[in-house]
């Protein structure tokens, strides 16, 4: 008789093997929580989150990722077309020589549809931005946040014949000098809705977009255990674990990495809680994939 453990992979293989051969015309699937992929592969998963009296996360596997945030890169009070002062960006970059970690800008204020000469501006600026940076900081990764592909819900969950979703790529089309110039894509999938299976239809199409732009660079999709707070009604609220759970699975079988957002709340940093769901849910994830037990607290003595 097969153990329970066998049953369950048993199923996810059969799961995963049906999910293969949908056509992409459709990103829909069971929505069922199923576990990582039986066959092992390279997936990197980042700390991108900002809670205060964080412990190491080295244990899980889980490594750390620089953000540059708006706040950092511009003087206060500047107009939301205006350029970061280029000083700024040379030295924190400068700051950041030699690092082996990733980088990523998080630059929000500029449009990235709509009217041409806008979004030309807006790509032009990204363009000087990253010439910046890769001057002064040239071996060190950088990406750009939520940028290519856009994060269009509604349009991304459409039929890919449809001329909703034709639009939207040809929207990321325009944004291409930025995609080219970037040495990894950081797609933003963040929860807008408790609609399980609209989630995955978004997030696999946003994936699938990120890697025909990536051109074969690495893509690596940034999630966060709460919902966005546009929404009135859920925003900020936590994730079901489960729902949690099948995010994380959603993009260890889609791309090369996650992104795990949060930590941030209307006061500024969040104390870091141990006991948190969207933890424990993510510290099984990290063991499934990693095959490994992490060492006992160092505070524990084994006799």
């Amino acid at each position: 008789m097969m153990g329970r453990g066998s049953i369950k992979l048993l199923l996810f293989i059969l799961v995963g093997t049906a999910v293969a051969g949908l056509s992409l015309s459709r990103y829909s699937y069971s929505i069922e929580p199923t576990g990582p992929a039986a066959v092992p592969r390279s997936f990197v998963v980042f700390d991108g989150t900002l809670y205060k009296d964080k412990p190491s996360l080295d244990a899980y596997r889980i490594r750390p990722i620089t953000l540059l945030y708006e706040s950092r890169l511009f003087v206060p009070n500047q107009l939301p077309a205006s350029m970061p002062p280029e000083t700024i960006v040379r030295t924190l970059a400068s700051e950041l020589h030699g690092s082996p970690e990733p980088v990523v800008l998080d630059i929000e204020r500029w449009p990235l549809k709509g009217d041409g000469v806008a979004v030309q501006s807006t790509v032009d600026k990204f363009v000087s931005v990253l010439l910046w940076v890769k001057d002064e900081a040239p071996g060190v990764p950088f990406g750009v946040y939520g940028t290519v592909p856009i994060p269009d819900y509604w349009r991304a969950i459409r039929d890919p014949a449809s001329e909703e979703f034709r639009s939207w790529q040809r929207d990321n089309d325009r944004l291409e000098r930025i995609s080219d110039r970037v040495d990894a894509l950081y797609p933003s999938i963040y929860t807008f809705y408790p609609d399980r299976q609209n989630w995955v239809t978004y997030a696999i199409a946003q994936i699938v977009e990120a890697k025909r732009k990536a051109k074969g660079k690495p893509v690596y999709a940034f999630l966060w255990p709460q919902y966005h707070e546009s929404n009135r009604l859920l925003g900020l609220h936590p994730l079901d674990p489960d729902y949690w759970e099948l995010q994380l699975n959603t993009v260890y079988q889609h791309a090369d990495g996650v992104v795990i957002w949060g930590g941030w709340g209307t006061n500024g940093p969040e104390p870091w809680n141990e006991e948190a769901p969207w933890w424990q849910t993510t510290k099984r994830f990290m063991n499934r994939i990693n095959h490994f037990t992490p060492p006992p607290p160092t505070s524990l003595k084994v006799q």
